[in-house]
């Protein structure tokens, strides 16, 4: 196997950084040994640049060391990954073998630090078989260079979902005779720098958990893990970045992840991707509660099918779900099934990134007679998060009534908007009652035009002051103008704002007949992207928005392009 001497320092205290930019040691890299000493960095993986002279890295690891700062030489690009691209890396390996072969003990990188990822490019994506067979072949060809030239020692950046693949380039859960590929690498390199791109420690979607399975394995065959957190922004994954959330927050969930694997041996450190980003952290901003609604950029959509994904389905909709970015679902449940039914699909869209929300709802939900409905739902819900693991638990509830298509909308409104509001007030109270559980509604944007009797407020406004979200049926084809999704939603956001509360903004997909501005239907999923995209520029300055979901999965999927 390849991977570090473990004697060289305390594996435990590992702090590391990737440092991408190779200009930064062109003048002797005084302003990143500052900034490694700023955030107590004892390991930096520097970018490499084979152009430059010996005596460049000379000064700088000298200094490193003497600092307390180990140096590995980082290198990588997608296509490495690639039949016949492995020429770049195989170079690269043996630039650092033949230059720490001509300098002296304190001025040597101590490892090769390999970031490839092929996982990015689009072959993946169509076929992930021939790329995975050929990125294992160029490692095993790098393996073979390293051990013919030097002892180099080779770190690897592998991502932490990469279990779910097998040796054979299919998923572990359809490929029970191949071995998983995370594995494969471990039986190869003592060294693993794992990327777990989460803000958070704990919880089914916390660093911790999903990594349990890998440390398990790492520990039975002696290989150090570090982890690798990351501080770059990402518009819509924020949940995969700490970008915006202070150096307080990253600096907690650091400590929270030490202290759970404080007694494993295969946990070595921390790394942070990556040290630009990381300066650029604001240390004075207060961390941020640590739930998935609390992050903007919110794409999810409606699963109205039960059956798509009970008894391990789904798998389709968690495919879609990854290509179009999506990481919040409302899924409507059906009550008859066993607990059982639901626990794979909500635990692997965690596993993606994924909030889960059960739905449920109809019309006459809204009228007080059917508020044992109501109840059924909330009871399923928390009965099924009481025995399932965190894993496979919902986030809240979200409930879809639109009591304006009953005929006692016209024929008594009043006393059906009393008994709406009553049930809704009873939803959050009966959900609350020895719950975390969230709550939420689906609300028609016009609905802030009617009063409710004996409230001094709008319908929007006491649904929005009740519940934790609501979901605006912004049903509207176009961001701008005067009738656009920005300007019909412009009063609830207000009320959202004042009253501290989120929003989403839901658009339609499905085809409609009551006008040409209704839905995307016709103009398809590229425009509705292009129009959704205005949002955060049209509406942004508003607190309460929190993104955008599609009415729904069935429509958007088959959707024009």
């Amino acid at each position: 196997m390849t991977g570090f001497d473990s004697s060289e320092e305390d594996d435990a205290n590992i702090r590391a950084a990737w440092v991408w930019q190779a200009s930064s040691i062109y003048d002797g890299g005084e302003a990143l040994l500052a900034q490694s000493a700023k955030h107590n960095v004892n390991r930096l993986y520097v970018s490499v640049d084979m152009n430059l002279k010996h005596e460049v890295y000379q000064s700088f690891i000298a200094k490193a060391s003497n600092a307390g700062i180990t140096v590995e030489a980082l290198g990588g690009d997608p296509s490495w990954g690639v039949k016949g691209r492995e020429g770049p890396m195989l170079a690269l390996a043996s630039w650092v073998s033949e230059y720490n072969a001509s300098v002296g003990p304190e001025e040597r990188f101590a490892a090769l630090h390999l970031d490839v990822k092929p996982y990015v490019l689009p072959a993946w994506k169509d076929n992930p078989v021939p790329l995975i067979e050929s990125w294992m072949n160029n490692m095993e060809l790098l393996h073979e260079r390293v051990e013919q030239e030097s002892s180099l020692q080779v770190n690897v950046d592998l991502p932490f979902w990469l279990d779910s693949y097998t040796v054979a380039g299919h998923k572990t859960s359809e490929d029970t005779d191949n071995e998983p590929l995370s594995r494969w690498f471990m039986d190869r390199f003592d060294q693993i720098t794992l990327l777990v791109y989460r803000d958070n420690a704990e919880g089914s979607n916390g660093i911790i958990r999903l990594i349990e399975q890998e440390m398990n394995w790492a520990q039975d065959r002696n290989v150090s893990i570090t982890v690798g957190v990351n501080t770059k922004p990402m518009p819509g994954e924020e949940f995969t970045s700490f970008a915006g959330k202070g150096t307080a927050r990253l600096e907690q969930v650091l400590s929270e992840v030490a202290n759970s694997f404080a007694n494993h041996a295969s946990y070595a450190g921390t790394a942070v991707h990556d040290i630009v980003y990381w300066g650029q952290l604001d240390s004075s901003e207060p961390s941020k509660p640590e739930t998935p609604g609390n992050e903007t950029g919110i794409r999810g959509t409606y699963i109205w099918e039960a059956s798509e994904v009970t008894d391990d389905g789904g798998e389709h909709i968690l495919e879609f779900a990854k290509a179009q970015r999506i990481n919040w679902l409302y899924v409507r449940l059906d009550l008859e099934q066993p607990y059982s039914s639901y626990r794979s699909f909500v635990k692997r869209a965690h596993a993606q990134g994924i909030q889960v929300h059960a739905m449920g709802g109809h019309p006459i939900w809204a009228k007080e007679e059917n508020r044992p409905r109501i109840q059924r739902l909330v009871d399923y819900v928390k009965n099924y998060n009481a025995e399932a693991q965190p894993e496979e638990r919902f986030e809240g509830i979200h409930l879809d009534i639109e009591p304006y298509t009953l005929p006692e909308w016209e024929a008594n409104r009043d006393r059906l908007l009393t008994e709406w509001a009553s049930n809704v007030a009873y939803f959050q109270e009966e959900t609350k009652k020895d719950s975390h559980l969230e709550t939420s509604v689906d609300l028609a944007v016009w609905l802030d035009i009617y009063e409710l009797p004996g409230k001094d407020m709008s319908v929007s406004e006491f649904m929005i002051r009740t519940l934790d979200h609501v979901s605006l049926m912004a049903f509207r084809n176009k961001a701008e103008g005067s009738n656009g999704i920005a300007a019909v939603v412009k009063q609830e956001m207000e009320i959202a704002d004042r009253l501290g509360k989120k929003l989403l903004v839901s658009v339609e997909m499905k085809e409609n007949h009551e006008g040409a501005h209704i839905s995307f239907h016709d103009v398809g999923a590229v425009e509705m992207e292009r129009q959704l995209a205005l949002l955060p520029d049209l509406i942004g300055e508003h607190a309460a928005y929190y993104g955008n979901v599609v009415h729904a999965y069935d429509y958007w999927v088959g959707a024009k392009p």
